[in-house]
């Protein structure tokens, strides 16, 4: 897979095809999926804006919970991105948060063409028992997953970082990558790029 394929396919136009709710709305393809997946406020939107070099493919809100559905974007009929609802915010009335379980949840044991899940974790805060539980998720519905740590411009002890990382997955009898970005500085989008691309034929 060559450096010229990868950088011109997250170069091509997104197109927003969906915002799924509710259990019958999602949409019928047989592209491939990868999703991401983090707390409120993880920096997911962004970090979709700038692997895909465009500021506006998901709506960025600086307040946590405000994307409130699944949304699926298009690039060029090759692949979809799958932004998921952040967990753990604390505002969010019980009831929504109930929602966006059975939503995802049902998403993540369904999905037929989901081929990665991106697990976002706020580098600053460190592996905490939410991401644990996702992960738990992700594993019992069988589905791949790296975890991808945003604003890393910001911390500095990533080996600690990583290490903590590779013990909890120790502890589940899983390993995967490990990614590090930023995208303020860019860190990381080449190398997540091309993980996402091994999921498609180029």
């Amino acid at each position: 897979m060559s450096v010229d394929k990868v950088t011109k396919l997250f170069r091509q136009e997104v197109k927003f095809i969906a915002g799924v709710a509710k259990i019958n709305q999602f949409p019928n393809t047989s592209v491939p999926e990868i999703a991401f997946v983090g707390k409120s406020n993880v920096g997911k939107s962004s970090l979709i804006n700038s692997i895909c070099n465009n500021s506006s493919i998901a709506k960025v809100s600086n307040t946590p919970g405000r994307t409130r559905q699944i949304n699926f974007f298009s690039l060029i009929d090759r692949l979809i991105l799958v932004d998921l609802p952040g967990y753990g915010f604390a505002e969010v009335p019980i009831y929504i948060k109930q929602q966006w379980e059975v939503l995802i949840t049902y998403y993540l044991r369904m999905s037929v063409n989901l081929k990665l899940v991106n697990l976002l974790i706020d580098a600053r805060r460190g592996v905490k028992q939410n991401d644990m539980e996702i992960a738990k998720l992700l594993l019992s519905c069988n589905k791949d997953f790296q975890i991808v740590f945003t604003k890393s411009d910001k911390v500095t002890d990533k080996e600690n970082l990583t290490a903590t990382a590779q013990n909890f997955l120790a502890t589940l009898g899983y390993s995967c990558n490990v990614i590090y970005t930023s995208s303020r500085s860019k860190e990381g989008a080449k190398e997540l790029q091309f993980s996402l691309a091994k999921c498609i034929k180029l």
